[in-house]
């Protein structure tokens, strides 16, 4: 048989100079749906395999990534923004009413600390999903200072693997239970210390893993309100 893709002539399933699978059937509607639902829903690849096994073993399931065995994983960019839509989708289906009293609000209206983070923090809402996506960079840019085993592209890879897991297990979970927005969920940066220490930590030296992970989280948390507060001022001049 000639593959499809380079023109290649051969006799096997998959096209030894290429790569491209032989015999592959006429795409139909039903076709594309089951292989889009499959890539999803199987336990042993895909979505629920990132879910799974980020979950029982996540530096062996990151460190199987970078090295290459990637049939199985889900990929990390992908993961995090349906990661991130699907908490997007609960938080709008278990909507909560604002914490914030209208007699605090009443007092600290015209205080310009307050006009500028509820400035900051409605832009931030409105475009929270890629906020939240992006937010993997400065996490990567902190982990790949304190942690120098890895290049910038597999700490922003490794940083996608932690952020959507933690993201859709904890941020819903919590959500569901407590209603607390993700951006100020202390379960969120919880899980994060503990997801960072587990993939990055040194086995020969556990408490300087640990407080770094510590001072990366702490500077996370600072980067993102600056952020909040930067756009906020922008907002208002």
């Amino acid at each position: 048989m000639v593959c499809i893709s380079c023109g290649h002539e051969h006799n096997e399933k998959f096209c030894p100079n290429c790569g491209e699978k032989s015999n592959v059937p006429k795409i139909t509607f039903s076709s594309t749906i089951q292989s889009s639902f499959t890539t999803i829903t199987e336990m042993d690849k895909g979505f629920l395999y990132n879910l799974k096994n980020l979950t029982l073993k996540p530096k062996a399931t990151v460190e199987e990534y970078l090295k290459g065995k990637r049939k199985r994983i889900f990929n990390p960019i992908s993961f995090l923004i349906i990661a991130v839509t699907c908490y997007l989708i609960i938080e709008s289906v278990f909507k909560i009413k604002s914490f914030i009293s209208n007699e605090l609000v009443a007092t600290v209206k015209n205080d310009l600390s307050y006009k500028i983070g509820a400035s900051g923090g409605k832009i931030i809402t409105q475009y929270f999903k890629y906020f939240w996506v992006f937010t993997v960079i400065p996490l990567s840019f902190l982990t790949k200072l304190f942690f120098r085993r890895y290049n910038f592209a597999e700490h922003i890879t490794i940083n996608s693997f932690i952020l959507g897991q933690v993201t859709l297990i904890v941020g819903s979970i919590s959500f569901i239970i407590f209603r607390l927005p993700l951006l100020f969920n202390p379960f969120i940066y919880i899980s994060l210390i503990w997801y960072l220490y587990r993939v990055f930590h040194n086995k020969n030296n556990k408490m300087e893993s640990i407080i770094m992970t510590f001072a990366i989280l702490l500077f996370f948390v600072l980067i993102l309100f600056s952020i909040i507060t930067t756009i906020g001022v922008i907002n208002l001049t």
